[in-house]
């Protein structure tokens, strides 16, 4: 499968997203954004991102189905 360069940037409007998401989740979960947890919360959010999950409220429901971290 050859990606094209346009599919592997990211624009500003999609950090600007993931910015929002991440800070949500982050606020959910009660986690600093610059902590341990929250770093761990950013690298999955763009996890899903490169997986093509690209909607920000398909982010924020998979991010926040259940609190982050739990069992």
């Amino acid at each position: 499968m050859d990606l094209r360069f346009s599919e592997l940037a990211i624009g500003d409007e999609e950090i600007a997203m993931l910015q929002r998401v991440h800070s949500h989740a982050c606020g959910i979960n009660d986690v600093e954004p610059e902590s341990e947890q929250g770093l761990d919360i950013g690298k999955m959010l763009f996890s899903l991102y490169q997986q093509g999950i690209r909607g920000e409220l398909s982010l924020i429901q998979m991010l926040t189905a259940r609190k982050y971290g739990e069992d």
